[in-house]
């Protein structure tokens, strides 16, 4: 969509050296795939970010947030209106009065590794989610029966035409894969309690844990993680692999013989590639062993546009 000139400016202004025209998404998703945003902007902060957030939506230009892009799969067609990017506006990461403050911008793997040198005990099985704070808080991401929100005590949250607002743990209704947060809301940081330990005995639990992964996954592969949301009585690989559906491949895209809820770019996948095999998981899995796969990956924008959208 074309965006009025006068509110490009003012993007600009907001933003100066940010806000990117056309910008491929292949550039900003851990797939490597997608077509391009009509606009991209990177807000240096959290001020610009609101600021950026309210000229858009009064203009009535579409609005994505997005993170580190890891858990995303973008159409060929691109994505329309306007992408705001939070890794830059959202970078806090401190202790105050025995609490951990963290932007959403912040990657989880440099708050993990900034609990381990601190001696802060509980979030140690979340190593190997790639990733942003903000995407972990939003689906209250979780690994080996550990979730984020276990030790959250409170999500700042900032909503166009409303403003920002703190939400406490126990307003969140944490769920596997889900946190109730206000609609249309972005995360801004989040605040964790956790408890002190030997800095030594954390780290060295967390690169147990990375190994561990790492023999278990298509580690240094294109890909944006698991794919499918585990059944509460079944993991989605086990019902993956029971449909015969391990090495399936569709063009570029194929489903990992390591970690079959991992689909890989490889070999030049396009994201129409990506979306006929999930679409054929998901037919397969449901004929062969009458069981619903759930998406966990989310696939937005536009179908269509070229195929030449390889990072």
């Amino acid at each position: 969509m074309q965006v009025e000139s006068r509110t490009y400016d003012e993007l600009l202004r907001l933003a100066p050296g940010a806000v990117l025209r056309d910008e491929p998404m292949a550039r900003h998703t851990s797939f490597g795939l997608g077509g391009p945003a009509d606009l991209y902007v990177e807000a240096p902060n959290a001020g610009s970010f609101r600021a950026a957030a309210e000229l858009l939506t009064s203009a009535g230009v579409p609005v994505k947030v997005v993170g580190r892009g890891t858990n995303l799969l973008v159409r060929s067609g691109g994505i329309e209106g306007a992408v705001l990017s939070t890794e830059s506006a959202f970078s806090t990461l401190s202790e105050r009065d025995g609490r951990i403050v963290v932007g959403s911008g912040v990657p989880l793997k440099s708050f993990l590794s900034f609990c381990a040198e601190a001696g802060w005990v509980g979030l140690e099985p979340l190593a190997g989610i790639p990733g942003s704070v903000g995407g972990a808080v939003f689906m209250n991401a979780g690994s080996y029966g550990t979730f984020i929100g276990d030790c959250m005590e409170t999500v700042s949250v900032f909503t166009p035409g409303v403003g920002s607002a703190t939400v406490a743990r126990e307003d969140l209704d944490l769920g596997y894969r889900t946190a109730r947060l206000p609609e249309g809301s972005t995360v801004e940081e989040a605040s964790f309690v956790l408890e002190r330990g030997d800095a030594s005995e954390v780290s060295r639990r967390l690169q147990e844990i990375l190994e561990l992964k790492w023999k278990g996954q298509p580690v240094g592969m294109r890909s944006a993680g698991c794919v499918f949301r585990n059944p509460a009585d079944v993991r989605a690989w086990q019902l993956v692999d029971q449909a015969g559906l391990r090495g399936a491949r569709i063009g570029g895209a194929v489903v990992s013989d390591q970690h079959t809820n991992f689909i890989l770019n490889d070999r030049g996948a396009a994201p129409e590639d990506v979306e006929e095999l999930i679409d054929l998981i998901v037919t397969t899995v449901r004929e062969r062993t009458g069981r619903e796969l759930v998406l966990e990956v989310e696939v937005v924008g536009r179908r269509g546009g070229a195929r030449t959208t390889q990072a």
